[in-house]
């Protein structure tokens, strides 16, 4: 299989290039910074349409993990890049899946188990969770997250794709034994 990975170099897309390389597939990370890899790196900006395009044509999966760390102080500054590192990446991916002639069979799009309400009464889920946002008393911080993950979801599911399937990964911190992921952090 050819699996694209945008922003897909750091830990998780790192994790996933890795294992899929090691299983014969063609990986093909698109990055803003190119690095030396066993797999190929391309250059994408993340927010326009450029030669990456042609890495996307024919292959069979695109897996998004772009966005800018939130492990950093929530400046506007800062807050302003994760949404749009988020949105927009999503927006130029739905832009050239539209403009190739054979688009991959599945899109897995990353995204945050955070779009649900922080909750002790009961586990949340995708059958039955319930959205955050507006809760009494909730932190800033957290509404703002919150408002990312939808805005991310939104972009992605906006836009119709026949014939892909499409998944958003909801998922929390990811915990694994390279270095400079959560566990550094711990």
């Amino acid at each position: 299989m050819k699996i694209i990975i945008a922003g897909g170099t750091g830990q998780v897309g790192t994790i996933l290039a890795r294992h899929f390389h090691q299983n014969g597939h063609s990986v093909v990370v698109l990055s803003r910074s190119l690095q030396k890899t066993l797999w190929r790196v391309v250059h994408w900006d993340g927010s326009k349409l450029g030669p990456w395009l042609d890495e996307l044509d024919c292959s069979d999966v695109l897996i998004n993990l772009a966005g800018r760390s939130v492990n950093c102080r929530y400046t506007q500054k800062n807050r302003r890049a994760i949404l749009d590192s988020r949105v927009l990446s999503t927006r130029v991916l739905h832009q050239a899946i539209a403009e190739i002639e054979h688009p991959p069979a599945v899109w897995l799009n990353a995204s945050t188990a955070t779009i649900y309400r922080h909750a002790l009464d009961r586990p949340m889920d995708e059958a039955t969770g319930e959205f955050g946002g507006n809760e009494t008393g909730a932190p800033d911080t957290w509404n703002f997250s919150i408002q990312v993950a939808k805005a991310w979801e939104e972009a992605f599911f906006s836009a119709p794709t026949p014939g892909i399937r499409k998944v958003a990964l909801r998922s929390a911190m990811t915990f694994s034994a390279d270095r400079g992921g959560v566990f550094d952090v711990f």
